[in-house]
């Protein structure tokens, strides 16, 4: 493995004689929340949107994807199904500043996205059948009992429609649209007739009523990877088809997650019938601990979904102190994760990249400020700024 760039100087990025010296991005920005209890940009005033777009436009980024739902809501909204928590600035100025962000990025030629999880919602709201109901995530309380919804589930396909033609209504004049389902691969027991029904529709193994699991995120099981990536692509088609009637003519795109186990490393979704079935999409991939089988995760990252004709987002680290099992200090450093990150931008050329995490002033899932300041940053802005200078090299068309 090439030893990780130890400098901020562009001539100093690692160089292939197979590639071009420089990785030439699509776009290049960050991705962050806008959702209360994230860690994110939920508790960011004018400001402190100023501040961000200043260091991107000075470091020549060109793109921002602002997730305004997750497991909570971060805009306000008019569905009765969505929660509206207290003391978000979003929704307590009824959406102006998010327009305000939106403008001041449109003024920097930055490319704004509105993402949205859509199988996340408080229970009491939302009503239906979840197939796990949870009150914490990451280690940290969430302020109501959510349940994780499946993409199968004709109610949840209806109100996802519902909540990107809300937002193409509210803000026409975004650029991209990102749709996301966390965990929507496992078994649940009402999902087992609507498989088998699909089985033996496609001479596919059929189910019986047993709870054995099939998770493609911990085993290699092809029929029910490419069930659930039916169901998610069903979901997607439904909201291109909703958008676009609405004079939405901006990209989309949608997470598409690998996964590390022991030995073995896999992917959620058949990415071949993600690019036959909805061409025009591009995926975003994620790989956030550059300790663990750096290579082999950036192949699955960048080659393996590329190879099934998808265009890519890659999504690493940013400014973000989450980790899976809770742990710090990390193994590597944060400034080592970027400038590890920096050389297999590089070496494998995505497309296109977001940092997830661009300096959160409160603390959340996401981002604890005090471990930020154990790593040397007085605050989120500051860690911002390190990170900035270490994607010099990184350049947009």
């Amino acid at each position: 493995m090439n030893k990780p760039c130890e400098t901020s100087d562009p001539d100093r990025c690692p160089k292939d004689n197979n590639r071009d010296e420089n990785a030439i991005l699509d776009e290049h920005g960050f991705w962050d929340y806008t959702t209360p209890c994230a860690g994110g940009m939920e508790m960011y005033q004018k400001e402190d949107y100023i501040s961000l777009l200043d260091d991107m436009e000075a470091a020549g980024m060109n793109s921002l994807s602002f997730s305004v739902k997750w497991m909570t809501t971060g805009y306000k909204s008019s569905l009765p199904f969505m929660d509206q928590l207290p003391d978000n600035p979003i929704i307590e100025s009824d959406n102006e500043l998010l327009r305000f962000a939106i403008d001041e990025c449109k003024k920097r030629k930055i490319k704004i996205w509105l993402m949205a999880v859509v199988n996340f919602f408080d229970v009491a709201l939302y009503g239906g059948e979840p197939n796990n109901i949870m009150d914490m995530t990451g280690g940290r309380p969430i302020p109501f009992r959510y349940g994780v919804y499946d993409s199968d589930d004709s109610m949840v396909v209806e109100r996802t429609v519902q909540i990107f033609e809300e937002l193409v209504t509210l803000f026409p004049n975004v650029d991209g649209l990102v749709f996301e389902t966390e965990t929507d691969n496992v078994e649940s027991p009402r999902r087992i007739p609507l498989y088998n029904a699909w089985a033996k529709e496609n001479g596919r193994v059929e189910f019986d009523q047993v709870g054995r699991p099939h998770d493609p995120r911990f085993a290699d099981v092809a029929d029910w990877r490419d069930y659930t990536t039916h169901a998610r692509l069903c979901m997607m088609e439904a909201v291109e088809k909703a958008v676009r009637a609405r004079g939405f003519e901006g990209d989309l795109s949608t997470i598409c997650a690998p996964y590390m186990k022991k030995y073995a490393l896999l992917q959620e979704m058949n990415l071949a019938e993600v690019h036959r079935r909805c061409p025009n999409w591009t995926v975003i991939a994620y790989w956030y601990d550059k300790y663990k089988s750096r290579d082999a995760m950036m192949e699955w990252c960048v080659n393996r979904p590329r190879e099934d004709g998808n265009k890519v987002i890659y999504l690493p680290r940013g400014v973000m102190t989450w980790e899976e099992t809770a742990q710090w200090p990390l193994p590597v450093s944060l400034e080592t994760h970027w400038e590890m990150d920096v050389e297999d931008i590089v070496r494998y050329k995505p497309d296109s990249v977001w940092w997830f995490g661009c300096g959160s002033v409160n603390d959340g899932i996401h981002v604890d400020t005090s471990l930020l300041k154990q790593s040397g940053y007085k605050d989120g802005a500051e860690a911002r700024r390190a990170l900035l200078s270490k994607v010099k090299c990184l350049k947009t068309r």
